[in-house]
């Protein structure tokens, strides 16, 4: 459950057809000896490794999660009303022990480093085989094997637990590009003039010892996308093309070693350049220059990595060992406590030595391990077993007797089922002949099983958005190579931005063309978590409702007299629709751009819209949905004939770095996922340069005024009030001008402040209406009358209590009965 790292991703109308949960405690289901109860389901694709050391999908985890179990884990609360942190394979809470080890690892401090956690004395593998402490220690060591390069192998060296000398033993006796050149803080001091560059024997740029090198793979601090992505698509390819010779080909590929890594000399730096120019626009590097200053002769050293030859080192070096076999202590590089140190061992490494060793080849030096990916080369030490798998057919859990968690009133579940069916018809037909007990509900089923008695409806963690990038200086030079009297410079008025949020009818919108989802009105959803120590959820707080009331134009209407009695009655008011003030808005951005010759009277606002590809519904109606919507609303305007679209339908996976070269305007649908637990790091995705749709919008110069716990309101940068949140030490100003240090990370005791820099950050994202919600992701599904959840309520991380708690209300033999009796076909309206 460590998993917080940011992705980016375009919506698609999903739904849920599964049910999980790894919580620990009892409820009234009771299975006999003869009795057999199956749960069965069905996926669109198939999981092909969920090797606890090599997974990479979603769908990977599906399998891996009925295999595994945490130190921690979450559990329904007393109540049943929300969660809790248990205890899993750990006994207890850590226990601090940063004073026993703190001089032979050299520590940094005095708390918060070393934790020692007791493990339970009766853990087994599905075999019976004991589990020990030593064991955690063999599977980290086997996890950062450097010869293995484990896709997994970060969980323990990055993000907020970081064992001290981890990455160091996973590189031993390599050069290795692990670390980029200009770090995600993109300070301006990084950057180095290119003339001053030190260069090897072999002209490769050096500094303080690091060779630097380009991946064709990714583009480290620049952008997520490589460089290889980019040639890929026809719109770039001529970005590579100089004096009509291939950049890429002769000069980037053709230098790169196996890894696609390109060592940067004099040729590399001219040829990125000139590549970077063109991604934004410019002929030349010079032309980039002329507008962008000496920052464009810089620019690339953000997709550079630096290489470092990392000596050879012992696992007895990394901050990990096992004092007993029921002590595991971790020793780490930067501090972590409290409920995000467990948070962030929900997820295990924990793999079966023997049986993952009798899996490990190599070929011609390159390794390669098959531990879970067949029936035979898995184990498991979780509630199930995996007993058979046809890859995209069908694979079989049965209960495992040796798991701790067997006892009296837990998973009545005793096989579970999991079919290989892609198309949803059929996955209906199979759920209305009783062959399966969940069917995830698609747009076409809304109408005929929306409102069964039997739908569940589920709303994810995260929130998608309408994104536009009005940097000016980029508008002016689309809006010159679109032709005369066309116009996008309007899209730099904050006014105009704010007509397209008002005008928006969300709920026709989701109606339209995405009906599983609501409409969204903030940054963030109301599953994410801002308490997690306590469960409460973000959009629930007094703080957060003001932000929405405060985005909508609602703040001076609340209050007793006003329309508003409550800040409560403001937010449950909210449609975010109001089409006369987006025409007011729309009028007054177009007298804006007159008076501010941004625009002529013969012009023609043109908007291109960004699309991944031609192929998908929710993209193609979506995009006739807002282009009628808009040519609609600017009737009876100063806009009104004025106001075109156009679109872009190739952008593919590069949709996101089109929008910040400005080749599209406006795409819809694009949000982030992940950390529905941790709103704090998740505020990175919008105030970082590495992450955000509008680079226009300089977080590292923009000053946000937030008042604090003291009562005092305090400035500083947008990006030093995220840094701040992730423990990084700032220097924030009072408005008596005196200065002081500040720091709310998870490891500082002041969460109040921290909330507060949340609230006021959140505040700061929607105030710029360059990023303007659309809707929340909600998924909908069909559950059979042969199974009973433990609560209707969905509750993040235990959801309806998955397959622990769910109960059956007919065995198999009596399912098949009753089915047979229904005639073959049930009816779910």
């Amino acid at each position: 459950m460590r998993k917080v790292a940011l992705s980016l991703m375009l919506a698609a109308s999903m739904a849920a057809t599964t049910l999980g949960s790894t919580a620990v405690f009892a409820s009234d289901a009771t299975t006999t000896e003869s009795e057999s109860y199956t749960y069965r389901y069905a996926l669109a694709d198939f999981p092909t490794n969920w090797s606890l050391h090599d997974n990479q999908t979603q769908t990977d985890s599906e399998l891996m999660q009925y295999l595994e179990a945490g130190f921690y884990s979450f559990d329904f609360n007393e109540d049943r009303d929300g969660y809790q942190m248990v205890p899993l394979v750990a006994t207890g809470d850590p226990e601090d022990v940063t004073a026993e080890y703190k001089d032979q690892y050299g520590l940094d401090g005095d708390e918060s480093l070393a934790w020692k956690i007791t493990i339970r004395d009766d853990l087994k593998w599905d075999d019976g085989t004991p589990i020990v402490a030593s064991d955690f220690v063999k599977s980290a060591e086997l996890l950062l094997n450097p010869k293995a390069q484990h896709h997994r192998a970060d969980m323990l060296y990055s993000g907020n637990l970081v064992l001290k000398n981890a990455k160091n033993f996973l590189y031993a006796g390599q050069h290795a590009y692990a670390e980029t050149f200009i770090s995600s803080e993109m300070g301006e001091d990084e950057y180095v003039d290119p003339s001053a560059f030190e260069k090897n024997e072999n002209g490769v740029y050096v500094v303080d010892g690091h060779d630097l090198a380009v991946s064709l793979n990714d583009c480290a601090t620049w952008g997520s996308d490589g460089l290889s992505d980019y040639y890929a698509l026809d719109d770039y390819k001529s970005a590579f093309m100089k004096d009509d010779v291939d950049l890429y080909e002769t000069v980037l590929a053709a230098n790169a070693n196996d890894d696609g890594y390109v060592p940067v000399t004099d040729e590399v730096v001219e040829a990125l350049e000139h590549i970077v120019a063109n991604l934004h626009g410019y002929a030349t590097v010079e032309d980039y220059a002329a507008e962008g200053g000496d920052y464009a002769y810089k620019e690339w050293e953000e997709m550079i990595y630096q290489g470092t030859e990392y000596p050879e080192m012992s696992i007895d070096e990394v901050g990990i060992f096992a004092p007993s076999d029921t002590e595991l202590v971790l020793v780490l590089e930067k501090p972590l406590k409290g409920f995000y140190l467990k948070y962030s061992l929900t997820d295990s490494w924990l793999v079966k030595e023997d049986l993952y060793k009798s899996c490990e080849s190599e070929s011609n030096g390159v390794y390669n391990n098959t531990y879970g990916t067949s029936a035979e080369t898995t184990a498991s030490f979780g509630p199930y077993k995996l007993t058979s798998y046809q890859a995209d057919k069908e694979y079989v859990l049965d209960k495992n007797e040796y798991y701790f968690g067997n006892v009296d009133g837990q998973y009545q579940t005793t096989s579970i089922v999991v079919s290989c069916v892609k198309e949803p018809s059929t996955r209906l037909e199979m759920f209305l002949s009783g062959e399966l007990d969940s069917y995830g509900l698609t747009k076409d089923d809304i109408e005929t099983y929306g409102s069964s008695d039997y739908a569940y409806y589920t709303v994810g963690e995260s929130t998608f958005f309408m994104a536009m990038n009005p940097g000016v200086e980029g508008l002016e030079a689309a809006q010159k190579a679109a032709g005369d009297n066309i116009n996008k410079t309007i899209l730099s008025l904050k006014s105009f931005r704010e007509a397209l949020c008002y005008a928006l009818d969300r709920d026709a919108f989701n109606a339209a063309v995405n009906p599983l989802s609501s409409a969204a009105f903030g940054l963030y959803s109301n599953s994410i978590i801002s308490d997690p120590e306590e469960g409460i959820a973000y959009r629930d707080t007094e703080e957060a409702k003001n932000v929405l009331a405060n985005f909508w134009g609602l703040s001076d209407d609340i209050g007793e007299g006003l329309m508003y009695e409550t800040v409560d009655e403001a937010v449950d008011s909210i449609t975010g629709y109001n089409l006369e003030m987006a025409q007011e808005r729309f009028n007054e951005a177009y007298d804006e751009a007159i008076a501010a010759g941004l625009m002529d009277e013969d012009d023609v606002v043109e908007i291109k819209i960004g699309l991944p590809n031609s192929e998908s519904t929710f993209y193609n109606k979506g995009n006739e949905f807002l282009v009628n919507c808009y040519t609609e609303a600017v009737k009876g305007t100063s806009l009104e004939g004025k106001l075109t679209f156009s679109v872009d339908d190739t952008l593919g996976n590069g949709f996101s770095d089109a929008l910040r070269s400005q080749q599209v305007d406006l795409l819809f649908g694009v949000g982030w996922t992940g950390a529905a637990l941790d709103p704090y790091s998740l505020m990175e995705a919008y105030t970082s340069s590495e992450y955000q749709y509008d680079p226009s919008w300089d977080t590292k110069s923009a000053d946000i005024d937030i008042t604090l716990a003291d009562g005092v309101t305090y400035t500083a940068t947008a990006w030093d009030w995220t840094q701040a949140m992730l423990g990084e030490v700032i220097t924030i100003k009072a408005e008596d001008g005196t200065t002081k240090e500040f720091s709310a990370g998870s490891a500082d005791d002041n969460s109040e402040d921290r909330f507060e820099v949340l609230v006021g950050l959140e505040n700061a994202v929607l105030g710029n209406y360059d990023l303007i919600p659309m809707f929340d992701d909600c998924t909908a599904a069909l559950k059979s009358m042969k199974i009973q959840f433990a609560t209707d309520e969905y509750y993040y991380s235990i959801g309806r209590g998955g397959v622990q708690y769910m109960t059956y209300d007919y065995s198999d033999a009596e399912w098949d009965a009753f089915v047979s009796e229904q005639g073959g076909k049930l009816n779910y309206n």
